[in-house]
């Protein structure tokens, strides 16, 4: 399953009655709607400058691992209705010692997507050959720099070497498992865009599928907190532009927002892209001490009996007659980027 196709689908789709009916029609069906995302551990290798791991207050109530005997538990319960299991969400999954099976899990439920969200520098070659043949359909790498300075200057810790030499053990491993993908997630602020421009002479060695370039966001009180695009707003356009027309050309997916105006006050990029209505509806988050919501219990509840005892179906429909006007009050614009598949 191309998951990418789901959200230009969802993406082209402007009315958010229309999003909403369709949501609707496939939670009172009981089908495969949600987006899992997991973090197994609250806990981080590197110290990104523009990541909370370096805000100390947060870093103080990040704690817990997932138990190894409750991932059965929780698969059983729940992954009848994932159409995306997100293994990495707010910390590193790599310091997990199971993630091996959490993927064998996630297959033997039969979800669609697997994706691990990481930053790469925990990875060994044994790692990558034996998460392939677990059935991980997707390896989503992050980083903050394209030249070696930046990297390890934005990503603390981090060793750009070794970064890529992950890239390249993931695709020597595509060679032989034609269903896994690679992307790449690059975040960028003032700082380090402009050496985008060397993206593709520095990185297209790499069998990528699949690059998102997303503005810097607010997420605590972080290392660096220059959040003001409007130095490369003028510029933005091109550079983007350029690697787009890249990407097209290598047939890359490529994710990246149509415009980077930011209001500072909200911390919000503009963005046609409406998709992030239905975000509180779809994303289900899963922590070593968090699981969806305040009511939920998990160990005990499936999703389906969660939704009938609090009328989410009812909830749901309620969203095709809210004015978008409220909905953009309620939600904030999270899916701030344009999809283009290829």
């Amino acid at each position: 399953m191309n998951i990418y196709k789901i959200l230009k689908l969802n993406q082209s789709i402007k009315s958010h009655r229309i999003k909403f009916l369709g949501l609707w029609l496939l939670s009172i069906s009981n089908k495969r709607y949600l987006s899992i995302q997991f973090d197994p551990v609250l806990a981080c290798n590197l110290r990104c400058k523009m990541c909370y791991f370096t805000d100390n207050e947060i870093v103080k109530k990040l704690k817990g691992i997932f138990k190894k005997e409750d991932l059965e538990i929780l698969a059983k319960i729940n992954y009848k209705n994932a159409l995306r299991l997100q293994i990495g969400c707010g910390a590193e999954p790599t310091l997990f010692k199971h993630v091996t099976d959490i993927i064998k899990l996630g297959k033997e439920y039969k979800i669609p997507h697997i994706s691990l969200i990481t930053n790469g520098n925990l990875l060994t070659e044994k790692d990558v050959v034996d998460y392939s043949n677990a059935g991980l359909n997707e390896f989503i790498l992050s980083m903050h720099g394209v030249k070696k300075e930046s990297y390890e200057n934005f990503m603390s810790k981090g060793d750009f070497s070794k970064f890529n030499q992950v890239l390249q053990w993931i695709s020597n491993e595509k060679i032989t498992n034609k269903n896994l993908s690679l992307r790449i997630n690059y975040t960028f602020n003032v700082d380090n865009f402009f050496e985008l421009k060397d993206f593709f002479a520095d990185y297209g060695k790499y069998n990528i599928d699949t690059i998102q370039f997303r503005p810097i966001d607010k997420i605590g009180e972080t290392e660096y907190n220059n959040f003001d695009l409007s130095a490369i707003e003028n510029e933005y356009s091109t550079i983007i532009g350029a690697l787009k027309n890249e990407a097209i050309s290598r047939k890359i997916t490529f994710l990246a927002p149509s415009s980077i105006k930011r209001d500072l006050n909200q911390n919000v990029v503009e963005n046609t892209n409406n998709s992030s209505f239905l975000v509180p509806y779809t994303n289900f988050y899963v922590g070593p001490d968090f699981v969806w919501k305040d009511n939920f219990d998990w160990k005990t509840q499936t999703f389906s009996q969660w939704k009938k005892q609090n009328n989410w179906n009812l909830t749901i429909f309620k969203n095709i007659f809210i004015s978008k006007k409220k909905l953009e009050k309620l939600n904030r614009n999270m899916l701030n980027y344009n999809v283009d598949i290829n």
